[in-house]
């Protein structure tokens, strides 16, 4: 039953996404930034997104450590509350959180996946490649940087965050 309910609020919820407009004149995250170590899993998923934009004609996102920092945050708070939405149960988006991690840009968009799955990181790209939604955000030229994460919840579900943003 465990595994019907969760293949069920991932197919209810797949096709969920945020993309907002944050504009600031605060200053704006670095193309530049130094390389981060993802997880395996983050790794995986990040790798299979980034062929398919590849595959598409798209130049490669850097990895944003402070993205990262934040899409983690965001995976950890789902596993951690046992929720799946683009706001928290609190009320907050990726969008409230970003100026705590330094982030400002002028166009900013988050990818959320939830999965049990065995191939998990296989699982949420094409899940995330799959959904119109969802790949109008990653394959739009405009995001020029990206911020991965990747938490599983104590019930064994892994939940993706990718965040992506036009500085």
């Amino acid at each position: 039953m465990s595994a019907l309910l969760s293949r069920f609020r991932w197919t209810l919820c797949v096709a969920c996404l945020l993309l907002f407009v944050a504009q600031s004149s605060l200053a704006t995250v670095s193309a530049e930034a130094p390389t981060v170590a993802l997880s395996t899993e983050e790794q995986a998923v990040w790798a299979l997104v980034s062929d398919a934009r590849a595959a598409a004609g798209l130049p490669p996102q850097p990895i944003d450590a402070p993205l990262t920092a934040l899409a983690r945050a965001r995976t950890a708070d789902m596993a951690t509350w046992h929720y799946f939405a683009h706001r928290s149960p609190n009320g907050t988006t990726f969008l409230d959180l970003m100026p705590g991690y330094g982030i400002v840009g002028q166009l900013a968009g988050e990818t959320i996946q939830e999965n049990n799955y065995a191939d998990s990181p296989t699982e949420a790209a094409r899940a995330l490649i799959a959904s119109p939604e969802h790949h109008a955000i990653l394959f739009d030229p405009r995001f020029t940087i990206a911020g991965v994460g990747h938490a599983v919840g104590a019930d064994g579900i892994h939940y993706f965050t990718i965040i992506v943003v036009q500085p």
